[in-house]
């Protein structure tokens, strides 16, 4: 995974509108683009940074007219992979970058382009936070003793990851199930809030069995 640090964000980029999805940093995700203003949106980014966003619709939205269809924190993505067919179609893989708001819009057609800002992950870097972090680690490897095909995997992955926000950010993106509830996450952006929300829902996956 790229270090966004590392990484300059445009202040513009492209936004793909998809209802009920939601992408963590340091998170992957596999898209497969058919529709011809995506395949615009897909050239346009491969021309310049690799990156653009994935944009939760709004409840009560219709991102067809509606002027302002999503929620204003998304994730900016980078372009991982990209493999094209020959009818046009791509899949390709997007890894979860920077928490940015959008805060205008510069283009609607063919494709959305948004004016962007990055978004801080507050208390990062605090004992307690850590501790916190540690503590969801050990229970990802506590459900790899139900799950072993996920979970164990996951631990074990995340005991050498030393960022909490990066833990709980892998965490959310593969545990969080209901759109709501990710968005929800996404959008906290002190580490510490997010880290004893997961708590939370990890006892509860654990308590049931």
């Amino acid at each position: 995974m790229p270090d966004s640090v590392s990484i300059e964000i445009p202040e513009t980029l492209p936004i793909m509108v998809l209802g009920g999805a939601t992408l963590f940093p340091h998170g992957y995700m596999p898209l497969f683009i058919f529709e011809q203003r995506y395949r615009e949106m897909l050239t346009y980014a491969l021309e310049r940074d690799r990156m653009f966003c994935i944009g939760h619709t709004r409840p009560g939205t219709d991102p067809e007219t509606d002027d302002d269809p999503v929620h204003a924190t998304t994730t900016v993505g980078l372009l991982r992979a990209c493999v094209t067919h020959p009818d046009g179609t791509s899949h390709l893989m997007l890894a979860g970058l920077q928490r940015v708001e959008i805060i205008g819009w510069e283009q609607r057609s063919p494709f959305w382009i948004a004016s962007v800002i990055p978004l801080p992950s507050l208390g990062n870097d605090t004992t307690a936070t850590a501790s916190l972090a540690l503590d969801l680690v050990d229970l990802c490897s506590r459900l790899g003793e139900q799950d072993h095909m996920i979970s164990k995997c996951l631990g074990e992955h995340l005991r050498g990851v030393k960022d909490p926000s990066a833990v709980d950010d892998l965490v959310a993106q593969t545990f969080l199930t209901e759109p709501a509830e990710r968005q929800k996450v996404l959008e906290m952006v002190r580490v510490d809030e997010r880290l004893e929300l997961l708590m939370g829902r990890l006892s509860q996956i654990l308590a049931r069995g």
